[in-house]
């Protein structure tokens, strides 16, 4: 059975550093804590890579193995767009993981920002939707 418990939990803490950023950045360049958001990029990256790694080695085999058609459909989609994001928040993080990088670049930090924090919120809450809420609904 899969530890949906886990992967939620996992989601919540990624959510809050989500959270964090967004909130450092809509203070604006001239108030934005550089420091402060530079480390909750860098923890957000630690947190992703440990959810990719549980999806990667056990969700999405166990799911590839499933008799559900809809459900190997649903995660193969999954795989291929995870894939994606994890290799831009990756660039993001190597471009901004310092205070300096980003008072750097303060302007395209804002808008990098910006863009790959609503990718990663709103991943995470398609997964909630749809590919958590499959695997509850169906008690794998």
């Amino acid at each position: 059975m899969i530890n949906l418990d886990n992967l939620n939990r996992q989601h919540v803490n990624i959510n809050k550093e989500i959270k964090y950023i967004v909130n450092e950045i809509k203070k604006g360049r001239a108030d934005i804590d550089t420091a402060e958001a530079a480390l909750h990029i860098s923890r957000l990256a630690g947190l992703l890579r440990i959810h990719l790694l549980e999806e990667d080695k056990f969700l999405y085999p166990d799911l590839l193995k499933c008799s559900d058609e809809a459900i190997r459909d649903l995660t193969k989609q999954y795989i291929a767009e995870m894939g994606n994001l994890a290799t831009e928040y990756t660039e993001f993080k190597n471009s901004y993981n310092t205070s300096f990088k980003i008072k750097n670049d303060i302007d395209n930090f804002l808008i990098e920002a910006d863009q790959i924090l609503k990718a990663l919120s709103n991943r995470l809450s398609k997964e909630d939707r749809e590919l958590y809420h499959l695997i509850a609904e169906r008690k794998l």
